[in-house]
């Protein structure tokens, strides 16, 4: 009797990691038109207004540990100092200026974005690649920067003013009502001109925010596209690197920008604390150690951080529901993401 045939279960093969695949290409953009130029420029504003209105109690605690830190105050704390302002100054405290931050941003997040995206979209159709170099990146978002703050530097003043307004003396408090009276009072008592002081470390703070947002933002986004494609979830992740980059370039500029904009004359010969960028970084380093340019990091990283992530996730929404940009899929199903990260 013939024995019977066993079969032998065809050995499983188990799936392999997933590899890298040649980096996709965006799908092709609209040309770029005088129409879709206005809307990345308004985008660019929407998405700056909309973040800065839900994180901007933070950015006034972050503006007054920079002062705390100047004046040498010790065992200074975030939370110690949400506490002190909370106790003399009640829950408006926080948002004293948003009027003119708020209008500050609308200019200048419709410029530094705006202007970058307008430039980056022309680089890319011209190349047909759908890819920025390092170089172009840079270019497009130190120049978008510096043209964006000139343009705001009236509304920057009074903002930075208005925030430091209750933690001055007395004697030195400048009392203004609102956006519009504090234009016209700094323009009738110190000059037009005034508007536009402490241009240079404002200048140089907006290159640094640019190029340490939107440099890191492209390229990884390029970087991870061969393992993550053109998603959201690769936009998540490029965003959230971007405002650690964005902090630690920007911070420093940023301590030297508010303590020019905020100084006032001391002493019987009414002079200034500093005279220019270079002096106050270098007093800053000097009175307070290196680490004083990065005072106040943890309540600026923790400002700077979700706004990066916000300005550029609305932006690019916007810009995708406008048919501006294109996307190859929403987000990438969780086990391909697993074995994506795990291959990265």
């Amino acid at each position: 009797m013939a024995n019977p045939q066993v079969k032998t279960p065809a050995p499983q093969v188990a799936p392999k990691p997933a590899t890298p695949q040649a980096a996709p290409t965006p799908q092709a953009q609209p040309k770029s038109s005088g129409i879709t130029q206005l809307k990345n420029m308004l985008i660019g504003g929407t998405a700056g207004t909309v973040a800065t209105s839900f994180l901007y109690p933070i950015e006034t605690l972050k503006t007054r540990i920079q002062m705390q830190s100047e004046a040498k105050v010790k065992g200074v704390s975030a939370f110690g100092t949400i506490k002190n302002i909370y106790k003399a100054e009640g829950v408006k405290s926080f948002y004293m200026g948003l009027g003119a931050a708020l209008a500050r941003q609308m200019l200048f997040a419709s410029f530094r974005i705006g202007l970058f995206f307008n430039a980056a979209d022309y680089l890319k159709q011209k190349k047909k690649t759908g890819k920025l170099s390092l170089l172009e990146s840079a270019g497009a978002s130190i120049s978008a920067g510096g043209i964006a703050i000139l343009t705001v530097m009236p509304f920057d003043v009074v903002f930075v003013r208005m925030q430091a307004e209750n933690s001055l003396p007395v004697a030195e408090r400048r009392g203004y009502t609102g956006l519009g009276n504090a234009l016209a009072t700094i323009c009738k008592k110190e000059g037009v001109s005034t508007l536009w002081k402490g241009s240079v470390p404002a200048v140089a703070r907006a290159m640094a925010l640019n190029f340490g947002m939107l440099v890191p933002y492209e390229q990884c986004k390029a970087l991870l596209a061969p393992y993550l494609g053109y998603t959201y979830t690769n936009y998540i992740i490029s965003s959230g690197i971007a405002g650690f980059g964005a902090s630690v370039c920007c911070l420093p500029f940023d301590n030297a920008k508010v303590k020019l904009q905020k100084q006032v004359p001391q002493g019987p010969e009414k002079k200034l604390p500093y005279k220019n960028l270079v002096d106050c970084m270098a007093k800053c380093v000097r009175n307070e150690g290196i680490f004083g340019l990065w005072s106040g990091f943890l309540p600026f990283y923790s400002f700077l951080f979700p706004q990066t992530v916000l300005i550029l996730l609305i932006n690019d929404f916007l810009r995708i529901k406008l048919g501006i940009s294109k996307i190859q899929q929403r987000f990438l199903p969780l086990t391909q993401l697993q074995l994506s990260l795990i291959h990265i």
